[in-house]
């Protein structure tokens, strides 16, 4: 105990570990404060005076139009979809071209989370295009939870049409979840967008305060000293790897905790009682309200993050220098987001996207949205969710990382 509270120490009295944890926990309450700049509403006063307001002020106007709030029956579906025909109507717009932004603040916002489920409720059966809300018969609304599993099979037959176990495993997950769906107003898909950018950021500063555990030894020659004590090599390795462990992921917890609690605290924690599919697609396969996807993405991705940790803890026990360490341990983690950048096609890439050592990690491959996807991977004729294949195999890749880690700095020098 006394090596690891000795490394922990050695590790923290850098400046560079100070400077990267503070600013995670200043990012942990920006990012949770950024989304209710977007919030905004327009309000008349007593003598029908309109008026904008926006953050705090749009949010507790929200909070208070409660008339929505509930199980999305068809009754509020209907309300939803006559009101946006009137508005597209009134200044015959297809796509809300040439609506005036106070019209849409003022009549179609509190909508906004109904309308764009009716339209991929009612899109074709073939292409997957939605129809225009001007295009909406208002009769067939009522029809909207009897055609979920009709527009969740036309979506695995667009996209796993010579998988007919992915169709089954899709419509497995999905019969878990509970309808009618819930709506309660609170933080919405683009705080859901922040908190995988949080947990992007949480990595890099991880990487970096890790990149150089070992590696800063080998540069300094401390590292010849160390190896000759009575608790060199294996112990000094497990140590290492221990000490990082526990700062980083502390860090990441804690950070990620406030997150979660200063976002629904400025939202309000009701709504956290809504169906993610409310938010995301009607048709998502996990059966979450916001407030477990929330935690979910949060523990998901903690499983990804060390498992990086990991592999950066690799890179430093088997690099020459603190520069190598760092930009390697960094490449590690852009790789899944260059994978996705690039485009590597097909079930190549969907691998590839989960084998890497930070699969998961990122930005338009992140966890979140593969949890918001269709993606299966195959072996043979069997099919997995790829995000069960990432969590999976991001349990397996911390301690086969950690293990190489210590190998290598036992071996060096050997």
């Amino acid at each position: 105990m006394r090596l690891l509270g000795l490394e922990m120490k050695r590790i923290l009295r850098t400046k560079i570990t100070w400077l990267l944890l503070g600013g995670t926990f200043f990012l942990s309450v920006l990012m949770a404060y950024l989304p209710v700049t977007f919030e905004g509403a327009v309000i008349k006063d007593a003598n029908g005076n309109e008026s904008e307001i926006t953050g705090m002020q749009a949010v507790k106007y929200f909070q208070e139009k409660n008339e929505l709030f509930g199980e999305v029956t068809g009754e509020k579906l209907k309300q939803a979809a006559t009101v946006y025909q009137e508005v597209y109507e009134a200044y015959d717009s297809d796509y809300g071209n040439g609506i005036p932004a106070e019209v849409f603040y003022a009549r179609l916002v509190e909508y906004r989370p109904f309308i764009q489920g009716i339209k991929e409720v009612f899109a074709d059966a073939e292409t997957g295009i939605a129809p225009g809300v001007r295009d909406l018969d208002l009769n067939k609304i009522d029809d909207y939870y009897e055609m979920l599993p009709k527009r969740l099979a036309s979506i695995m037959d667009m996209e796993q049409k010579d998988y007919p176990l992915a169709k089954e495993a899709a419509f497995r997950k999905f019969e878990k979840v509970n309808r009618p769906y819930q709506y309660y107003y609170g933080a919405s898909g683009n705080s859901m967008d922040y908190e995988t950018l949080f947990i992007f950021l949480m990595t890099i500063f991880g990487v970096i305060i890790t990149a150089t555990v070992f590696s800063s030894d080998y540069q300094t020659k401390a590292d010849d000293i160390l190896r000759c004590t009575k608790h060199g090599r294996m112990k000094i390795a497990g140590v290492k790897v221990l000490a990082s462990f526990l700062i980083t992921g502390s860090a990441y917890l804690i950070c990620g905790t406030v997150w979660i609690v200063l976002t629904n605290t400025l939202f309000g924690w009701e709504g956290t009682k809504t169906s993610m599919q409310i938010i995301f697609s009607v048709t998502s396969l996990p059966a979450f309200t916001i407030g477990w996807l929330q935690w979910v993405n949060l523990l998901g991705g903690f499983i990804l993050f060390l498992s990086t940790i990991g592999f950066t803890l690799l890179i430093s026990a088997s690099a020459k220098d603190n520069v190598s360490a760092v930009a390697l341990g960094l490449l590690g983690v852009l790789l899944p987001t260059i994978v996705y950048v690039m485009g590597v096609p097909g079930a190549f890439g969907d691998w590839l996207s989960c084998i890497l050592p930070s699969g998961g990690i990122g930005l338009g491959n992140a966890v979140l949205y593969s949890m918001c996807d269709f993606i299966f991977l195959h072996i043979g004729k069997v099919s997995f969710w790829n995000v069960d294949v990432l969590l999976f195999l991001g349990v397996i890749k911390i301690p086969v990382f950690l293990c190489g880690a210590m190998a290598s700095y036992c071996k060096r020098y050997a």
